[in-house]
């Protein structure tokens, strides 16, 4: 008995040495050593990561090894051409960068929900529905938020322009479907991240006292005495509009009125005829006595899509203007 009882004491012992070593070599390892690894990964070369990460090449090699020992594996190959990591390394890197996300992303609650505030700066197409979720978001908030917001309505190439290099996390850039290639390319080129946020139809908004509001509009001929709206910043660096049109012809190839202002089109809609938009909220419609006709001649759609920089984190307040953003337009299609 008492033989049974001092190997129990032992195990213990030999246990309760084995749990202050684990809990010693866990407290060694740091959120620094693990972005080390991952930007190694990345870069498939300590000198390499070493540049990005503006350290000295020796304090990397001594994550790499510090990491090593204290899981028990490797986790990187060396050779004459780099680094390449382990099989082992690869499960090891994946759970890195799932800690670095986790801790970032409480990071960026955490700090949303203490302060109290909401800085917001986005830049977006003529689009009156996104106005009308934006003002909608910012209405939503508590009394107490302190808010500060930029809110640009601007042509793509611009809209661009200000998540690259004026500040802006974010934007919404709008273009026809036929020209998906081009955008895509210069997203990829210009190092953006893209999301589709909607794929719509395009339809006449007119007068509902007017005589197309009783029509069915089913042949082109319809339109051609009425002046169509065009968005004038709708442009291509060629320096080509980029009209509406079926099989190389204008949906429209009379009467054209370029405007540069959302707000005025509504104006301008009292006295001309109709207007190639994107779907309208039906509060807006209603607003400005308008109604909303789809062409049967027409297929075109046009793509709303949201930008930002690749790798960039969303914050909780945006997260949440974007869902309700997608609401809207669910609700209005």
């Amino acid at each position: 008995m008492a033989g049974k009882e001092s190997v129990i004491k032992v195990q213990k012992i030999v246990m309760g040495r084995q749990s202050q070593r684990s809990e010693r070599q866990m407290g060694k390892m740091n959120l620094t050593d693990l972005h080390y690894v991952v930007e190694i990964d990345k870069s498939g070369s300590i000198s390499k990561a070493a540049k990005e990460l503006y350290v000295a090449q020796p304090n990397l090699s001594k994550a790499i090894k510090h990491l090593e020992r204290e899981f028990g594996i490797s986790i990187f190959e060396r050779s004459s051409k780099g680094v390449k990591a382990t099989r082992e390394g690869q499960k090891f890197l994946e759970y890195a960068k799932r800690i670095i996300y986790e801790i970032e992303e409480m990071k960026r609650d955490c700090s949303d929900l203490g302060k109290e505030n909401l800085s917001f700066k986005i830049t977006v197409p003529r689009a009156s529905y996104i106005s009308s979720a934006f003002a909608e978001f910012i209405g939503m908030q508590s009394k107490e938020t302190a808010i500060k917001a930029e809110f640009q309505e601007s042509s793509s190439m611009h809209a661009i322009e200000n998540v690259l290099q004026n500040g802006y996390s974010m934007g919404i850039i709008r273009y026809l479907c036929e020209n998906e290639p081009y955008f895509q390319s210069l997203l990829d080129l210009k190092g953006l991240d893209a999301e589709l946020l909607a794929e719509l139809p395009y339809v006449i908004l007119t007068s509902a006292d007017g005589d197309l509001a009783k029509r069915e509009l089913k042949i082109r001929e319809e339109l051609e005495d009425g002046v169509e709206i065009l968005h004038g910043d709708w442009k291509l660096p060629t320096g080509e509009y980029t009209e509406l049109s079926e099989n190389g012809e204008s949906l429209h190839p009379h009467n054209k009125i370029y405007i540069f202002e959302r707000g005025s089109q509504f104006d301008i809609l009292r006295e001309v005829k109709n207007m190639w938009v994107s779907p309208v909220p039906e509060k807006l419609r209603k607003n400005y006595n308008l109604v909303q006709k789809h062409a049967g001649f027409s297929r075109q759609m046009i793509r709303d899509v949201l930008i930002y920089k690749k790798g960039y984190q969303k914050k909780l307040y945006e997260r949440e203007f974007i869902g309700h953003l997608k609401e809207t337009i669910r609700e209005m299609m």
